[in-house]
Formats: structure tokens, sequence, C-alpha cells
């Protein structure tokens, strides 16, 4: 062969070559085109030992902005249908509804029973379509929307039971999910045996965790009731939003408690997110950190855990369908700033020595940790894990440990806080008796001197001066009971205080205070009378102690009653569940305000009427009211302005001494 024939041969084969390869690149972008003109879904073929599988990432989904589609729009109809790449798919918060679709086959399961699980609680609907040969052959409504009693499986997920068909044959199943909190799609292939061996674990897991939650807050609230502190409240608060919280997106809750409710847990989701940011507010108010910013910051918080009632109202009372994303988006908007802003003042007060602080800042850390997986894929920034439950779960519970840590310590400082304060009230109360004593001999000798000198010379005295002793003595006296008020006070707040009980005949007993005191009721034309519904009564107390409390009533009733008379009496009562006493003391006296009565057992409390009214110290009803307290009784009274009063004291017929 020549060059010339050569060169003939190689341009022919050249332009075969490129008809050839023109050809193959036409025949692929026509079937490329094709196949994208016309979705198939994903055929899947199981066999038994594959189970569980997931089926994430074998769904077509297709968005439905208006919720319009039905099933026979979907099977009739030619659409875009986007392949999943995500083993859970997540779409995130969206107002729209959403199409699913696999196709399955088998090759050796036909005609047995299999279990689609959608460890999802918090979907609102979800419609499961099964078709063969076109034809729709099975359907089940699933979700937070509908009850328990309308499910063919009640349990704390959505679980749809089926059977495939004969070995080869296609079943195609589409479903729409529907939810203002997130399209999350963690849909698994299982038997109904399967199941109930994988839930055995996570039960347990959240069984323990709830029962962890709802120690603590039934802890804390037993805390704030007995001792009314406001950091109580945010403790319990935030316990019990953690366990609301629990039950909601476990769907343990539908379980045991609201099942029946449709949109109850959804709801409650919401409620309980709330919950937790005016705990988180709360909370903040016990941070003692110098910066000028504190109170502006407190202010605003309060403000929130204020707004977050009504807030908590909104989710249980809208109309379901009025719930969007948008909502949603708000709420983890704000729970994320409020938890942001208290971590940055927890962070200062415990760089400023605070522990409490310090705890409360490691367990803002985890729930912020709990919040930022939520954002990740509520707004689809990452792909829903299928671990993602329980990591979230682990983080609350975390935070919830590191919380109890700051309660403890908070409850430590509070220990040491009562402790210097009640040494301190003993080394004030201590003082007091010293310098009250110290007062108590001058004072006594003024008195008694200033009396003498009024008795020996008074016919020697001009009237001013006269006048101007008067005064003194007046004065004095009223100095010289008001320093023994104050000694008595100190006795009764006194470690060292211990009543002397005994045997008391109470008939005996009353008789003698009111022959004690009969005369100062005659010398203001009083009747001083007793009326014993019981006789022989006998009451383990202290006589003295108890004698010195009715004199002081009794000398207050003579005191501020005019006119009438004044009655001394007792019966029988059950007084705290057990045997006791009633002693009454009823006068027709002047009585006393409402707002006086509100402010009556309070130190130096007095009511002021004129400047003619007799003069006290305003201790002696606190001494009495104290006093009956060490007793083991307890002290109420019934006044009406310018009708009269009636006092009572109850005691225990008998005291436990030690």
């Amino acid at each position: 062969m020549n060059s010339v024939q050569f060169s003939d041969y190689v341009r022919k084969n050249t332009a075969m070559w490129n008809q050839s390869w023109s050809a193959l690149v036409a025949t692929t972008v026509a079937t490329i085109t094709l196949c994208s003109s016309i979705s198939f879904a994903a055929e899947l073929n199981i066999i038994q030992n594959q189970l569980p599988v997931t089926l994430g990432q074998y769904l077509d989904y297709l968005e439905d902005p208006g919720r319009e589609l039905t099933i026979d729009d979907i099977i009739d109809g030619e659409f875009d249908w986007i392949r999943s790449t995500q083993s859970i798919p997540t779409l995130g918060l969206s107002e729209s509804a959403y199409w699913f679709y696999i196709v399955l086959t088998v090759a050796e399961l036909a005609d047995k029973n299999l279990v689609l699980r959608l460890d999802a609680p918090t979907l609102d609907r979800v419609e499961f379509y099964f078709v063969r040969n076109s034809r729709v052959i099975q359907e089940s409504i699933v979700g937070d929307t509908i009850a328990f009693s309308q499910l063919d499986h009640p349990y704390r997920i959505p679980v749809v039971s089926f059977q495939l068909g004969d070995t080869g044959e296609e079943t195609r199943i589409y479903f729409r999910a529907t939810s203002g909190f997130g399209i999350e799609i963690p849909l698994t292939l299982t038997t109904m045996s399967l199941l109930a061996l994988e839930q055995q674990g996570q039960l347990s897991f959240y069984g323990a965790f709830f029962a962890f939650f709802f120690l603590c807050f039934s802890t804390c609230s037993i805390l704030y009731y007995v001792l009314r502190d406001k950091q109580f409240l945010g403790y319990t608060l935030f316990f019990g939003g953690c366990t609301v919280l629990l039950l909601t997106q476990s769907g343990i809750g539908r379980v045991w408690f609201w099942g029946d409710f449709p949109q109850f847990n959804n709801r409650l989701n919401y409620v309980s997110a709330t919950v937790l940011i005016a705990s988180c507010c709360l909370l903040s108010q016990s941070l003692r950190l110098n910066s000028r910013y504190r109170d502006p910051a407190i202010l605003i918080l309060r403000f929130v855990a204020f707004s977050m009632l009504p807030a908590a109202l909104y989710f249980l009372i809208i109309p379901f369908e009025r719930i969007s994303g948008s909502n949603v988006q708000v709420i983890m908007y704000l729970g994320m700033i409020v938890a942001l802003t208290i971590i940055v003042m927890a962070g200062v007060s415990a760089i400023q020595g605070s522990r409490s602080a310090l705890y409360l800042f490691c367990s803002l850390t985890m729930l912020i940790l709990t919040l930022a997986s939520q954002f990740s894929y509520k707004f689809n920034f990452v792909e829903r894990g299928a671990s993602s439950s329980i990591f979230s779960t682990s983080l609350l519970s975390l935070a919830a440990l590191m919380l109890m840590v700051s309660l403890a310590e908070f409850i430590r400082s509070k220990n040491e806080q009562f402790a210097q304060a009640r040494l301190e009230t003993r080394a004030k109360g201590d003082f007091l008796r010293n310098v009250s004593r110290e007062f108590l001999t001058p004072v006594h000798l003024i008195l008694a001197n200033s009396k003498r000198l009024m008795a020996a010379q008074s016919n020697k005295l001009d009237e001013p001066t006269r006048k101007h002793m008067t005064t003194v003595i007046k004065q004095s006296d009223h100095l010289h009971n008001l320093i023994n008020d104050l000694l008595e006070m100190a006795e009764l707040e006194s470690e060292n205080f211990e009543p002397v009980f005994e045997l008391v005949e109470m008939t005996h007993f009353l008789t003698e205070v009111k022959d004690m005191l009969s005369p100062s009721a005659k010398e203001k034309g009083l009747e001083l009378t007793t009326h014993f519904a019981s006789a022989n009564l006998l009451v383990h107390t202290d006589k003295s102690r108890l004698q010195h409390a009715l004199i002081n009533l009794i000398t207050n009733s003579i005191k501020f009653t005019d006119h009438g008379k004044i009655l001394l009496g007792y019966k029988a009562v059950y007084f705290r569940r057990r045997l006791g006493i009633e002693i009454f003391l009823q006068d027709t006296g002047r009585g006393m305000s409402e707002e006086f009565q509100k402010r009556l057992f309070q130190e130096f409390s007095r009511e002021e009427v004129s400047e003619k009214e007799p003069e006290g110290t305003g201790l002696g009803l606190v001494i009495v009211k104290r006093m009956i307290e060490k007793l083991g009784g307890e002290i109420t009274f019934e006044s009406q302005k310018d009708v009269g009063s009636q006092f009572f004291i109850r005691l225990p017929l008998r005291v436990s001494t030690h």
C-alpha cells in the first residue's frame, strides 16, 4: 500500500469513527432526556435477612405547596420527583405538604406482615397509600392529629403494617406528610417482632430519663412550696418543662396520658418550650454579678418570662391549623437569644466567684447545644441522624444534671447565709438583753423617785412643775414597759428558751386569771365573766407563760373597751387532727380596722386613732403570738370596727417534750 492509498484509508476510517461517535452521543443525550422527563422511583428488593432497613435514601419526594394534590393526582399525573440523598430526608420547617414514594418487591417475604416505622412523634399527619396495578389496596393515616382509638397500632411513634404482593410483584408506597414542627422522615421497614425488640431499649432509656426529670421536678416543687423562693420556682419550671418536652418528643406522653386528645402532643411541645424559656429568665434573677447592665437585663428577662404565659395559652387555645413554622421559628430564636444572654451573665458571675453560677453556665451550655442541634435540622442545615433524638435527650439530661448541681450549691450557700444570720440574730439578742438590762436600772430609779417626789411634794409643786413631773412619770413608765417587752422578746427568741410543761386544770386556772384582773375591769365599769363548756379539763402546758399571755390579752381588752363586758372561756376542740382546747376572749370594745388587722402581729404595730388613746409598745401581741407558738399552739382573731374583737388560743391537750 503506497502513501496515497494509506491516506485514503485513514480518511475513510476517521469519517466512519466520527459518525459512530456522533450517533453514540446523540443516543446518550436522548436517553438522558427521556429519563429526565419520565421519573422512576427506586425499586427496592427486600429479603428476610436485610430487615430492618432504612428507606430514606430510596425515597423520591415532591413538594405540594398548596396541599391540594390527592392520591389520584399522584398516581395518574407526571411530576418531577426528587431523589432523596439522605438516610433521613430532612426538609426543615415548611408550610407545604410533601409526597414520598418508593417501589418494593420481595424475594421471600410475599404475603408476610411487614411494618413501616416512622420515628417522628411530632409529625401532624401522615397518609399512607399502598398501590398495586395502579389501584389503592390499603390506606392508613397516622400522626399527632389522630386519636389513639382511631389507630390500627396505638404506639408512641407512627407505625403502619401491610403485606407485600407475590414474589416479583411491585408494591408502590405513597405517603403524604404535613407538620408545622418540621418535616423529617426517619422511615424504617421492619417486622412487628423486630420492632418490639428494637423499642425495648429505647423505652427503658426514655423511662429512666422521665423518672429523673420527674424526681427533680417533685423535689423543686416541694422546696418552692416550703421556702417560697423564686429561685426554686425557676428550677421547678425548668424540670417541669423538661419532663413535658421529653414526653412529647419521645411520644411516651401519647401512650401514658393524652393519646385520645388529637393535636395535644404538639401543643404541649410548644408549651414546654415557653415554660423552659420562662424558667431560664427566672433563674437569671438569682445571679449576683457586679455590672451596670445587670438590672436592665434582668428587667427585660422578667418581661420575657411574663410574656411566656400568654404565649403558652396561645398554643393551647388557638386552632391547630393556625400554628405554623413561623411560630416555631419565633420560639426557637427567642429561646436561643435568652439562653445566650443568660450564659453571658452566668459566665461573668462565675468569673466573679459564684460557684452556683458556674454550674448554671455549664447547664446552659448543654441547653444551647441542644437548641443548636434542633436548629441544624429544623432549618435544614444538616441531615437529621438516626440517633438525633437520643443525642438531644442526653444533652438535655446533662443540662438538667448540671442544674441540679447548681441547685445543690444554691441550697448550700443559702444554708451558710441562714447559719450566719442565726449567729447575727443571736449576737443581736445578746446585745439587746445586755443593753436593755443596763437601761432598766436607771429607768426604774427615775420612775420610782419621780413617783415618790410626786407623792411627798405634790402640795408644794406649782401646776407647771406638776405637769412636767406627770409627763416624766408617764414616759418613764412607757419606757419601763418597752424595756421589759424587749427583754421578753429576746428571751423568746433565745435558743435556750424552754417552756416548763405541767398539767393544768383549766377551769380553776382561768378563774384565777379572772379574779386577778376583775378589779381593773370594775374600775372602768366593765363586767369580766367566764363561760366553760367543759369541766375539769386537764391541759399539758406551761402555766406561767400561758397566764402571762392571757393577762396581756385581757389587759388590752380592758384598755380598749369603754362599756359592755368581757367574756373569758374555753371548750374542747380538735386541733391539728387531735384533741385540744380553745380558749376564747370576747369583748365589746372599739374593734380594729381591716388595714390594722393585716399587721396586728407585726413588731411595734399600733393603730393610731387619736391623741387620747392609751399608749402601748406595739410588742404585746407579738409576744403573745410567739409565746403561744412556743407552747405548740396558735392564736387567731376576729374583729369588727366599733363592735368588738374575739381572740382564740388553740392548744393541744398533750405536748411531746422530746
